[in-house]
């Protein structure tokens, strides 16, 4: 089983659009413990990257952030225990009791400047 939980969070551009930016947001401002296990990326589809992943998940609507291959939250900026309890379904056993015990944590929006570089709002949005 994966060492961390996979997002994909498909968007039109994290930077012009904002609730892409917001659904990134909502990503990079995990607490720390839930950074250290997870790996998520930002899937514009201003580029052939993007549409390719969009195509592959089967997307219908953005923004969508996709957890472990599943379709989550389509165009609805995930409620911070939404998002971890989604987590749960989908981590390894050895994952969701440090999950759960962050789950009354919440996000940390004092950070939005940091919490949008670690993102990497807007590195995927580049059309080639």
């Amino acid at each position: 089983m994966a060492d961390k939980i996979k997002i994909d969070v498909l968007t039109l551009d994290s930077v012009q659009c904002a609730a892409c930016g917001y659904m990134m947001e909502s990503i990079a401002a995990l607490p720390d413990e839930v950074q250290g296990m997870i790996e998520y990326k930002e899937w514009s589809i201003k580029n052939k990257d993007g549409i390719g992943k969009f195509m592959e998940m089967k997307g219908k609507v953005l923004p969508t952030v996709c957890i472990e291959g599943d379709l989550v939250f389509e165009s609805i900026i995930p409620q911070y225990e939404e998002l971890i309890d989604e987590m749960v379904k989908r981590a390894p056993e050895s994952m969701v009791g440090c999950l759960k015990s962050t789950r009354d944590k919440g996000f940390e929006f004092d950070k939005l400047e940091a919490n949008l570089k670690k993102a990497g709002s807007g590195l995927h949005t580049k059309v080639e």
